[in-house]
């Protein structure tokens, strides 16, 4: 990717111009650390300490700290359609574990968190812990895209994205083997589009998106004229942290029956249609809302205070301060459930 000129010489009349590339074009290996593969009907070998079963789709991790920097709580990211197609079946997480081979991540509840309001939102949620085995990154809160964000970086129409999730055909025995893809942003609407779900709040990018893709996240990175000389710090953050921001996480693409490729008027046809090669993202401003949605601020809210009430000696239990605060449980979740559901009631559609 040319990003400048390097130099200029001008000899007998004539001007040659030496180019510069952009050495962040290849993605970093840390960037397909934040997915995971979504499957259903899990067989554990335990001679070999390996995973198999029926893979169907991709998620990733986002971190979100804790108020008082006692631990971060993460959450799994993925489409809600994948959710609702293996809903009824035992659903399993599989990661890559660090030293060699895969093992699952256990989810802290059964339950997917949806949108609070917006039912055309294709986002599930789930909080899981984090045994301390596993190979994984993930994403910061404060690098997913929200409009606030995009507008500081200047993205736009054209600039460059990148896909990582499984291909099903490849997706590795011994690892997880994530496949990337890459595109443009083609469509940041102020309207909304058509989609399955009904009209929605999505960005639409030239990247062909296949089985196996859908709540696969999808990265940007940010405009290269805006560069950190001119913006060293954004929210806060040294710019440089944003290498590539979260733009969001991947719907679909968009299909239409073969027999209407010449209509000006289509209907969406998943199952049956032609891939025009325009993938459907879901914006991270309703992953942002998905999470921070009130019942699960509470619930959050109500964990921090019962972890602070035990590392201070002299309140419930004796705990040193000093001991290291390991991850979630779902005992711990399950007891801030029940006291956040006595303020908060469940919004009648984030249950998955």
């Amino acid at each position: 990717m040319i990003v400048g000129t390097e130099k200029v010489t001008i000899r007998n009349g004539r001007f040659r111009v030496e180019w510069g590339y952009d050495p962040s074009v290849r993605v970093p290996d840390v960037m397909l650390k934040c997915v995971g593969f979504v499957g259903a009907n899990a067989v554990v070998r335990d001679e070999k300490d390996s995973v198999s079963g029926d893979l169907h789709a991709t998620g990733f991790f986002v971190s979100v700290p804790s108020e008082p920097l006692l631990a971060s709580f993460i959450y799994f990211v993925t489409a809600r359609h994948v959710a609702d197609d293996l809903k009824g079946r035992e659903i399993y997480l599989l990661v890559n574990k660090v030293g060699g081979g895969v093992t699952t991540i256990p989810p802290i509840t059964d339950r997917w968190y949806l949108h609070p309001t917006d039912k055309t939102a294709d986002v599930a949620v789930v909080q899981v812990g984090n045994p301390g085995n596993t190979d994984i990154r993930a994403v910061k809160l404060n690098t997913l895209g929200t409009p606030s964000l995009l507008a500081e970086f200047d993205v736009g129409i054209g600039d460059e994205v990148f896909a990582t999730g499984l291909f099903t055909p490849v997706a590795g025995t011994a690892r997880n083997e994530p496949i990337v893809r890459h595109g443009n942003i083609a469509l940041m609407p102020q309207e909304q589009i058509q989609t399955e779900l009904g009209y929605a709040d999505v960005y639409l990018v030239e990247a062909r998106s296949i089985g196996g893709l859908s709540g696969c996240p999808v990265f940007v990175r940010p405009s290269l004229r805006l560069m950190e000389a001119a913006h060293p710090r954004v929210n806060g953050v040294q710019a440089s942290t944003y290498t590539s921001i979260l733009l969001g996480m991947m719907h679909g693409h968009w299909d239409i029956k073969e027999s209407d490729l010449n209509k000006a008027f289509i209907t969406h046809d998943r199952k049956h249609g032609v891939n025009l090669g325009i993938g459907i993202v879901v914006p991270a401003q309703k992953i942002l809302e998905t999470i921070n949605q009130p019942e699960l601020q509470e619930m959050r809210r109500k964990i921090e205070e019962d972890r602070i009430r035990k590392s201070v000696p002299g309140m419930d239990s004796a705990k040193p301060k000093d001991r290291e605060e390991g991850p979630f449980t779902r005992e711990d979740f399950e007891v801030a459930l029940k006291k956040a559901s006595r303020k908060v009631k469940p919004h009648s559609g984030s249950k998955g």
